[in-house]
């Protein structure tokens, strides 16, 4: 199960135009990139949970027979949380070993050798882990040396042992879900947390390969360009990637960027270190550096746009314009210009 529901908040004002996990990463809606990982290791069906944007959700996703698979889709009236949701979906998860996976990371990981895992050690879950960069940002598990939870952020209690980094990647028994109260609940603190208090067997393993986090615009853009640099996902060491159906004058510089369809970068312009989304057009002479443009933005003939996410108003829509000043976006020349953060 991919969880898709959340309201993205953090990324505003990108996710007022699409839910978080049907952004665009390297020209692909970044749910396409986790179904592919889900197929890669056997996975035949996949649900899928929906609350905001949700027909942005469908639009890119279909049925998932593109990637091999099969998708269903459990909405939310009201969202329900990590918990919440897969309890609702529980009906359509089959009685086996469930995997879910964050909707809005891109990785990968071996799969399969994790499912393979959970299965030999007789764990109720098994949590994917990674080295924590960044303890103060992301809560660590600590696990004991045969990789047993002893806690989750701090929950059930404080323990001594092996610090991670949750990538939002686990295997469980659907059995469990049982144990969550109805409506909203997360699945650390509601779910997982009392089992290790009560004694139940909680694995986490340590996975290698890549793994990125789309946790606001800042981290949105700098994925993307460490994805260009690593080859992510089989396209090749590359300083950008444009669309084919983008328009780049022989005149024009890009580089460390992404380039949408249909998108144009006129004579003398320069995108370096941004993500341009489908439909932006970059006018002669204008240099944007460090910036994500999302469809119907544009940068004017000779200016200069750098640190900016910058979203067309008319894609918005008033309701959108609206929300995205409440989070900090200025109106200015018909589109919405706000910190890159």
């Amino acid at each position: 199960m991919v969880l898709a529901a959340g309201y993205g908040v953090r990324m505003r004002p990108l996710t007022l135009l699409r839910a978080k996990p049907v952004l665009p990463v390297l020209n692909r809606p970044l749910l396409h990139w986790t179904l592919d990982a889900l197929a890669r290791a056997g996975v035949d069906e996949a649900v899928i949970n929906l609350h905001h944007l949700p027909a942005t959700v469908r639009a890119a996703v279909g049925d998932g027979r593109r990637h091999g698979l099969r998708v269903r889709y459990s909405h939310e009236p009201t969202i329900l949380g990590t918990g919440g949701g897969p309890r609702r979906a529980r009906r359509l998860l089959g009685e086996g070993p469930v995997l879910l996976v964050n909707g809005d990371i891109a990785f990968d990981f071996d799969l399969g050798r994790l499912c393979e895992r959970h299965r030999r050690s007789g764990a109720r879950a098994t949590l994917a882990l990674r080295p924590n960069p960044d303890p103060r940002r992301y809560g660590s598990i600590v696990t004991a040396p045969d990789g047993r939870v002893r806690a989750l952020a701090g929950l059930p209690r404080r323990a001594r042992g092996t610090a991670s980094l949750f990538t939002g990647i686990h295997v469980l028994d659907p059995a469990l879900l049982r144990r969550l109260p109805p409506g909203a609940s997360d699945s650390v603190r509601d779910l997982y947390a009392p089992l290790v208090g009560d004694g139940e067997p909680l694995l986490g393993v340590r996975v290698r390969g890549a793994w990125y986090d789309f946790g606001n615009p800042k981290a949105y853009l700098a994925a993307q360009l460490a994805m260009l640099r690593s080859g992510f996902g089989g396209i090749g060491r590359r300083r950008a990637l444009v669309h084919p159906t983008a328009r780049v004058s022989a005149g024009a510089r890009v580089t460390d960027a992404v380039v949408g369809a249909g998108t144009i970068v006129e004579d003398g312009a320069a995108v370096v270190r941004s993500v341009l989304w489908d439909g932006v057009r970059v006018r002669a002479g204008a240099r944007v550096s460090d910036s994500v443009l999302a469809t119907g933005a544009a940068a004017a003939a000779g200016a200069s746009v750098a640190g900016r996410v910058v979203v067309g108003a008319a894609a918005l829509g008033r309701r959108g314009v609206r929300e995205a000043g409440a989070a900090g976006g200025e109106l200015q020349g018909g589109q919405v210009w706000a910190e890159l953060k």
